[in-house]
Parts: structure tokens; sequence; C-alpha cells
């Protein structure tokens, strides 16, 4: 799992990167965390390992919700570019490895291909990455470690980002047969 967060501002390029590399199976939110993640009545889907992945990313986004509303963090509108990104980038990640860099692409190549980022004096954008086998892949499991992650539990939580996109590729990935990866895009615009 990665978490990333990158600033952009006018034409100059200023970068503050955030990486981390763990196991969703290995990571658990302390009891703070486990407050901000809803409870197992809410998000439909989200345990499901064998939902439609349309199903998993509405949980994903019901969850990360729910824990941005308990923290006080704002709320997060869905942006078409940046689920196109998450999309791409989760595909990529698939094919290529669990990077911010998959496939050798920069890692902010996803929010500008998709348009996120056209237009817009200055930006800001962040990324959380992450992947599990069967029930590790669930959206509840992966909301889970994120939380229990601090460069992932701050970026989902950052209180600047207005918009999300999230990704969710099923396949092999890693010697698994049935892997989920996941990609979070989170930006603002004229931030």
């Amino acid at each position: 799992m990665h978490a990333r967060r990158l600033a952009r501002s006018g034409a100059l390029a200023s970068a503050a990167a955030l990486a981390a590399t763990l196991l969703v199976a290995a990571l658990a939110p302390s009891s703070a965390e486990a407050k901000l993640v809803a409870p197992h009545s809410k998000c439909a889907g989200q345990q499901n390992a064998k939902a439609p992945g349309a199903k998993q990313e509405r949980a994903l986004r019901c969850l990360i919700e729910y824990a941005r509303r308990h923290a006080a963090s704002g709320k997060l509108r869905p942006k078409s570019s940046l689920e196109r990104a998450a999309g791409r980038k989760a595909s990529d990640v698939m094919d290529c490895g669990l990077s911010h860099t998959a496939c050798g692409k920069p890692a902010d190549l996803y929010p500008k291909r998709y348009g996120y980022t056209s237009g817009a004096s200055s930006w800001q954008w962040g990324e959380n990455l992450a992947w599990g086998k069967r029930r590790k892949g669930t959206a509840r499991q992966v909301l889970k470690a994120w939380l229990g992650s601090p460069p992932h539990r701050a970026a989902m939580l950052d209180r600047s980002f207005e918009h999300l996109g999230i990704g969710l590729r099923r396949g092999s990935f890693s010697g698994s047969r049935r892997a989920a990866v996941w990609a979070l895009e989170l930006g603002c615009r004229g931030c």
C-alpha cells in the first residue's frame, strides 16, 4: 500500500511526497481510528469480496465519507476525471506492480491525463494505493489498513481535498489469483 501527496501551483511545480509500503493484512487501526470505521450495517457490500466492482467502489466511497465525517474532515465529491484516473492507475498497478510510478509513468500523470488539472491555476493531489487477496481486498479491510497507517490516514482525511476518484481492478497480482488492487485519487483545484 502506498500514500503520496503532490502539490502543484501554476506553471512551477513543487512536490512534497510521502510514501509508505504496507501490506493490508498487517495493519489495524488504533481504537481512535477504529471509531472512524463505519458499522457493518452501513455501506452495503463493504465486506463482500465477491460483490461487483462498482458496488465495492461505492462501499469504499461510503466508508471514506463516514471516516471523514467523524474526523470533521469535510465531504468529498466524486469527480469523473479522478474516477477515470483512479481506474487507469489501478489497471497499471495490476499490470506493472504496486508503485506510484506504475509502468514507469510519473505519479501525477493520471490526474493530468484525465483532465483534473486542466485550466486550474493551482491544484493539490493525493493518492493511496492498496492490494489484498480475497477478504483482505474488500473495501472495509482496505479502509481499515489506510486508517492504521499514518501517511495513508493523513492523505485520506486531509481537509484541503475536495474531490475523489476510486478505482478497483481484480485479477492475478503478486502471485495471488484473486487479488484486488485499489487506487484512491484525491484532489482540490484552486487551493
